[in-house]
């Protein structure tokens, strides 16, 4: 696939998907579990990791009412510009979240404040990222079936313009373990970039409430060669 691109060459890593992990959690959602825990991290064009939760609110529980989101993520990537310039980034963010599931799957949708700081080797003026921003965080996940499975991440970040889709079309293989084996599709940009992927997904659960999820596929950039990305996740409901 070939995505149009803006003033830079500039390529983000697949860390950016902070809270997808939590996204396969839900199959082993009980009434009294009040929150999740996850984890990950992805390589190629780029590498990155994040680490997260999210925890219902009192007299709400996983999955139905309010609850609040907070995560870290962190990475580095490269890009070319007048010259090849290297990137470190740190970010956080912390959300409300409204929550509501039944026997069709689950939905969550939030908002709340980003910050990221994004050092730059050497300096690039050009970028509008560089330095410590502040943003609001528009997100919202969820999934619709069962044994086939329709998920999808959405997230908007107002004052840097940054965005990310993802949708993932899954079939469960074996319920005792929760195996699901799919593909998923990504779309994320901002003013400067805009990348397509493509790639397998697998999820199961690994032991008691802990989860994990493997993907790996292909990413193309306008302007670059496709490089493939593998990406590794997990989550525990509690």
């Amino acid at each position: 696939m070939t995505i149009k691109q803006g003033s830079r060459n500039r390529p983000k890593p697949l860390a950016a998907l902070v809270a997808l992990v939590a996204l396969g959690s839900a199959s082993s959602v009980a009434a009294q579990d009040s929150g999740v825990i996850y984890a990950g991290g992805s390589v190629g064009d780029g590498a990155g990791g994040y680490a997260g939760g999210m925890i219902a609110l009192p007299g709400n529980s996983l999955g139905h009412g309010f609850g609040i989101r907070a995560g870290i993520n962190g990475g580095t990537y490269r890009y070319q510009a007048a010259r090849r310039i290297k990137a470190r980034y740190l970010g956080a963010e912390l959300a409300l979240v409204y929550q509501f599931s039944g026997e069709w799957g689950w939905a969550n949708f939030a908002a709340g404040p980003r910050v990221v700081d994004t050092h730059l080797s050497p300096v690039d003026p050009g970028n509008k990222l560089r330095g410590t921003r502040l943003d609001a965080g528009i997100q919202t996940d969820g999934a619709l079936g069962n044994q086939w499975r329709l998920g999808w991440f959405g997230s908007w970040g107002v004052r840097n313009e940054s965005y990310l889709a993802q949708l993932r079309f899954t079939r469960l293989v074996d319920s005792s373990r929760q195996v699901r084996i799919g593909f998923e599709g990504i779309y994320q940009g901002d003013p400067t970039y805009k990348r397509g992927s493509l790639g397998g997904h697998v999820a199961f659960r690994l032991s008691g409430p802990w989860e994990a999820q493997l993907s790996a596929g292909a990413s193309e950039q306008a302007g670059r060669d496709a490089k493939p990305y593998v990406s590794v996740g997990f989550s525990r409901v509690f």
